[in-house]
């Protein structure tokens, strides 16, 4: 059962939705951004990809404004594959399919405020990384950094964009090994 009192994933969500619409100023670059890369453990150099950087940085944002910290083994890392590994091992990783069957049996296990992991094949890894915002039976809307507005093809997953943007995310847009990390705090 997931506990019904996540303030932090919550304030991280208001946050996120808040700031949609900040862009870089260059390539990976800009006030923002680099605020979000130096917001890592270890901070990782302007001019990086910063998908998991606007996370972490979310999150530290929304503790400190509630004047409170959380799981000091959570991740603070801008690499992607950290989140989903400490998902796995913490008990917190919903694979897309389970995410998909709890949705459609209205079990309720994805909530807004958890964090979507998208598998990129190429790469073949996780490779980017967002907040959800809204869970339906095709997917979730989501708020992402490091993309862009929605492709020419829109089942693409922009994980190189320029801004911080809302995304419809079809389930088979997380990958085969996609999935959702439950943030339970």
């Amino acid at each position: 059962m997931r506990p019904t009192n996540r303030p932090i994933a919550t304030k991280a969500l208001e946050l996120a939705v808040a700031n949609i619409g900040v862009t870089e100023v260059g390539v990976n670059r800009g006030a923002a951004v680099e605020a979000y890369q130096a917001s890592c453990v270890p901070p990782i150099p302007a001019g990086s990809p910063w998908c998991a950087a606007v996370v972490r940085f979310r999150m530290k944002q929304a503790a400190t404004a509630l004047g409170t910290t959380y799981d000091t083994t959570f991740p603070r890392s801008g690499y992607t594959p950290d989140w989903s590994n400490w998902a796995k091992e913490n008990g917190c990783w919903i694979s897309v399919a389970d995410a998909k069957a709890s949705v459609a049996n209205k079990v309720g296990r994805v909530l807004p405020g958890d964090l979507v992991l998208f598998y990129i094949k190429p790469l073949g890894r996780i490779g980017h990384i967002g907040v959800i915002q809204s869970v339906h039976s095709w997917g979730v809307w989501t708020v992402e950094g490091n993309t862009s507005p929605e492709p020419s093809d829109a089942y693409a997953v922009e994980r190189d964009g320029d801004g911080y943007f809302r995304k419809k995310r079809n389930w088979s847009e997380l990958g085969t090994y996609g999935g959702v990390l439950t943030v339970n705090f």
